[in-house]
């Protein structure tokens, strides 16, 4: 027993009969599968392999979140205004801007500065008068060069704009001297169509008319509509939405049997496809107020008081009796109140005609109950 006792020598070998064996990782098994070592390989290059992936991805979001911090801010950049639509329009005061204005730079800045102190958000430009002049740049229609008019381009739309002015595109529709000879579209007085329609004698000057009847007309409106909200205007007013007025001694004539011609029906959905051109921009319909109160037969085939336009706007006229800023104020509150009754038109913007430039009437309107409204001259 002493002998062993006494020997220094470590035994660092192994026996047959044993199953381990010591290692610096301490004891591992002497009789390992083939299996067991792939999968030890397996095991290694994976990990490995993640490593690679996750010094990488450092790398990558360490230099990203470097050149982020680093860059320079972009003065440049211009939120985009959202889409005016019905539902975001809010209030509406507009005044109408003559097209000769937008000639001369100075008196357009004038005209932006007087409306903003006069309390105005909105101006009005007609980008089809009542002869038919598109007042922009169309292939719809050529023209003769003799039309003398200021043409509206995006230029001077974003000139409003940044003034703060929203930009409402007023179109005439059927009351028209141009379109009907293009398209072949007139009124007639006889269901042959031999005998084109005027609106009054030639002595004093009558005018043809686009026949509300005719899809030629109707679609070219349509497209009218279109390339003018394409342009970047606001919202859409159209006027002259009727039939002509017959006069003594010539009755416009649109088919066989007059007698069951829909014209209310017509101009709905004329109105209908007019909405759908505006690419989802409010559509103001405006109308005498004669067409908000019963009608008439024979132009609108009874009232257009509630139509698919999304507002409608009755003209309103000094009563010449009684306080003008009253009676608007009235007429607004009445004809809102009625609106609530609608199935499509739920507000009431007024088309206010006042010829006479008096600050004293801007003042008190700005002040009244009426919310909204259109000044015309």
């Amino acid at each position: 027993m002493a002998k062993y006792e006494n020997n220094q020598r470590q035994l660092k070998g192994y026996y047959g009969f044993q199953k381990k064996y010591p290692s610096r990782r301490g004891e591992r098994p002497i009789h390992i599968s083939k299996k067991a070592r792939k999968r030890e390989r397996i095991r290694t290059a994976l990990f490995c392999v993640f490593l690679c992936f996750l010094f990488v991805s450092i790398f990558v979001l360490a230099k990203f979140c470097y050149n982020l911090s680093t860059r320079p801010l972009d003065n440049n950049f211009i939120e985009e205004a959202p889409t005016i639509t019905a539902d975001n329009l809010g209030t509406v005061r507009a005044t109408y801007l003559q097209n000769d204005f937008l000639d001369d730079i100075g008196e357009l800045n004038k005209f932006l500065d007087n409306a903003k102190e006069n309390g105005f958000n909105a101006v009005m430009l007609d980008f089809k008068t009542r002869d038919g002049i598109l007042t922009y740049k169309s292939n719809l229609i050529k023209y003769s060069g003799t039309e003398k008019f200021v043409e509206i381009d995006s230029s001077i739309l974003e000139r409003i704009k940044l003034e703060g002015f929203l930009i409402l595109g007023r179109i005439y529709c059927f009351e028209d001297t141009i379109a009907p000879q293009r398209l072949n579209a007139y009124v007639y007085e006889n269901a042959e169509k031999t005998r084109i329609w005027f609106d009054d004698s030639a002595i004093t000057g009558g005018r043809v008319w686009l026949d509300s009847t005719n899809s030629r007309a109707t679609n070219y409106l349509a497209s009218v509509i279109d390339e003018v909200t394409t342009l970047g205007v606001d919202c859409i007013y159209l006027e002259s939405v009727q039939f002509p007025e017959s006069r003594p001694g010539a009755v416009p004539v649109y088919s066989d049997d007059d007698s069951t011609l829909n014209r209310n029906l017509i101009l709905m959905k004329f109105i209908e496809k007019a909405v759908a051109s505006a690419n989802k921009r409010p559509v103001i319909l405006g109308f005498p107020l004669e067409c908000a109160d019963g009608g008439n037969t024979e132009k609108w085939g009874g009232t257009l008081f509630d139509t698919p336009a999304h507002i409608c706007s009755p003209l309103l006229e000094n009563p010449g009796n009684s306080d003008f800023i009253s009676y608007i104020e009235n007429s607004y509150l009445v004809y809102n109140d009625k609106a609530q009754n609608n199935f499509s038109t739920v507000k009431v913007i007024p088309t206010i005609k006042n010829p006479i430039e008096n600050q004293d009437f801007y003042e008190k309107i700005a002040s009244s109950r009426a919310e909204s409204y259109i000044i015309v001259p």
